[in-house]
């Protein structure tokens, strides 16, 4: 297990009290990758990586989207994007359903990220945490 992986699973069990989390593909029925369960929990979870960072999501009210990318160019376009995956992943279906998906309707605002990241978080009742080295350089500051 990776340590950004395990950072993430490490985020959730403590702020969900999960036993464990497992992911579960619902294409291929795969534990390596898919949609994070919280095993011991009501939450609703979610897990983002882009290069040396992590973002973890969680919901008691229902399904939760993180997404957040690297962003080189700094531009608006890469905001939109974190914002379709993070609805996207909020479904269950992930990225492999776009465009044949209809989005949900939920509420999405921006995160704090580091200089050089963008992100954005969906659902109701969000907490959302980020970790690995990049997140030691805190957020970016306009």
């Amino acid at each position: 297990m990776s340590g950004l992986r395990r950072s993430a699973d490490d985020l959730l069990r403590a702020a969900t009290g999960a036993r464990r989390v497992v992911r579960l593909c619902p294409a291929c029925g795969s534990g390596e990758h898919g949609r994070p369960v919280a095993l011991g929990s009501d939450a609703h979870v979610s897990i983002s990586y882009a290069g040396d960072l992590v973002a973890v999501a969680w919901s008691y009210d229902g399904p939760v989207g993180i997404d957040v990318e690297l962003d080189i160019e700094q531009g608006a376009d890469r905001q939109e994007w974190t914002r379709v995956e993070a609805l996207l992943k909020a479904t269950g279906e992930g990225v492999r359903a776009w465009p044949d998906v209809t989005l949900p309707d939920l509420p999405s605002r921006p995160i704090d990220v580091p200089r050089g990241y963008v992100g954005t978080v969906v659902g109701t009742g969000v907490s959302w945490r980020l970790a690995g080295p990049a997140a030691q350089a805190g957020p970016a500051r306009p």
